[in-house]
């Protein structure tokens, strides 16, 4: 997703009425609503994306780590979207992001916490409407939303996240 495309994603989001949330909250944080004002004021790698109304944001305490003592999002208990945002490297590359969601549940049944059905719905809808606007890329497995294909089709470089992420190209 280049700028353009996530200006839209947000406003795809809009009506469903999601928050997002970052992926260290701040004791009482409440997320703002998903608009496409947000777009250019985002500067974290990785989202969280929820609608209050399907159920509560969980959070707990980091217990190792350098962001220990600090409150997370609880991806699998809490009715969230992961979003990882495509962001431009040191070498002006954009690197690839990707949306992801705990549908199912897995491990004790006695611990598995069941997310509103709307939940799924709401992802697939989202899904289904990425799949339709995206191109398929070269390698097979990524979505190259339309301004980022055409900034692509420009010169400009796209790679899968990581260290050594490969080349992504929109296919024709």
């Amino acid at each position: 997703m280049a700028a353009e495309d996530e200006k839209q994603f947000l406003a795809e989001l809009q009506p469903y009425g999601f928050s997002i949330w970052p992926r260290l909250v701040p004791p009482g944080h409440t997320g703002p609503k998903a608009t496409p004002a947000l777009a250019g004021q985002l500067d974290e790698e990785i989202y969280f994306l929820a609608i209050e109304e399907l159920g509560p944001i969980l959070v707990d305490k980091v217990k190792r780590g350098p962001d220990r003592g600090k409150l997370r999002v609880d991806e699998e208990k809490s009715a969230v979207f992961q979003w990882d945002r495509s962001v431009t490297d040191e070498d002006g590359q954009l690197r690839a992001g990707r949306l992801w969601a705990e549908l199912k549940n897995s491990g004790d049944p006695l611990r598995r916490v069941q997310k509103n059905v709307r939940f799924e719905g709401i992802f697939h809808k989202l899904e289904e409407s990425l799949k339709k606007r995206g191109r398929r890329s070269d390698p097979v497995g990524f979505l190259v939303m339309p301004h980022a294909a055409r900034l692509a089709d420009e010169g400009l470089v796209l790679r899968e996240e990581g260290r050594k992420g490969a080349l992504v190209r929109p296919s024709r």
